[in-house]
C-alpha cells in the first residue's frame, strides 16, 4: 500500500510544480485582494485532484496492466488513490493555513466563525466532489469520463433551471443548515468511504 502510495506521489511531483506557479500568483491575489478563503479552496481543489491526475498517468502507461500481475489485490489498489487523495488534503491544509493566518494578521481580518464554517465547507466539497469524480474515472477512463462528468454538470443545472421557482430559497436554507456544518467534513469522509466500496466493485469487475 505505502509502495502504491509513493509511486503516486512521484508520478505526479512534476505537475504539482507546475501547478506550484499557479498558487503564488493566486497567493499574491489573495493578499491584495484580502481573500484567504479563495486561496484555501484554490489550494485543496488544486492538490487533491492530483489523485485524478495519478489516475489519467495509471491509464495512459497501462499500469493497471502490470500492477494486477502483482501479488497487490484490486482492493489496494482502488484504496491507495482514496488514501493519496485525503493525504494530498492533509499536506494542502498544512500548506494552506498557515500562509491564510498570516494574510489575515497583516491584514487585520480575524479569524472568525464564518472562516471556519468557509474552511469545513470546502473540505466537505472537497470529499464530495472526490467521491464522485473517482469512480466515473476509474469506470470509464480519462477521455470518457471527462465526457461522463460534462454530462452530469449539464443535467443537474438544466433540472435546476427549469425547476427553479419550485425549490427553496438557497441562501435561506444554508442558513439552517450552517449550525450542522462542523460535522459536514465528517459527512464528506462517509461519503468517500462508501465511495471507495463502490470504485473497489467497479474495479474488480474490470478487464485489463
Amino acid at each position: 500500500m505505502i509502495g502504491l502510495i509513493v509511486k503516486d506521489l512521484m508520478t505526479i511531483q512534476r505537475q504539482l510544480r507546475s501547478q506550484a506557479y499557479v498558487v503564488l500568483f493566486l497567493l499574491v491575489m489573495a493578499i491584495f485582494m484580502q481573500q484567504s478563503s479563495m486561496l484555501l479552496a484554490v489550494i485543496v481543489f488544486i492538490v487533491t485532484i492530483q489523485a485524478i491526475t495519478a489516475l489519467t498517468y495509471d491509464e495512459q502507461s497501462s499500469w493497471d496492466k502490470y500492477a494486477n500481475t502483482l501479488p497487490i489485490s484490486k482492493g489496494d489498489i482502488v484504496l491507495s488513490k482514496y488514501i493519496l487523495s485525503v493525504l494530498l488534503m492533509i499536506i494542502g491544509l498544512i500548506i494552506a493555513l498557515p500562509i491564510i493566518f498570516l494574510i489575515n494578521y497583516f491584514t487585520d481580518q480575524g479569524i472568525t466563525t464564518d472562516f471556519f464554517l468557509t474552511f469545513n465547507m470546502i473540505v466537505t466539497l472537497a470529499l464530495c466532489l472526490l467521491a464522485v469524480l473517482l469512480p466515473i474515472y476509474i469506470k470509464f477512463g480519462s477521455i470518457k469520463g471527462k465526457m461522463v462528468l460534462i454530462a452530469l454538470c449539464f443535467i443537474p443545472g438544466f433540472l435546476l433551471g427549469m425547476f427553479k421557482e419550485y425549490l427553496p430559497n438557497i441562501p435561506f436554507t444554508f442558513l439552517n443548515l450552517k449550525q450542522f456544518m462542523f460535522v459536514t467534513p465528517f459527512a464528506g469522509l462517509l461519503i468517500l468511504w462508501l465511495s471507495s466500496l463502490i470504485s473497489t466493485a467497479i474495479y474488480k469487475r474490470k478487464e485489463f
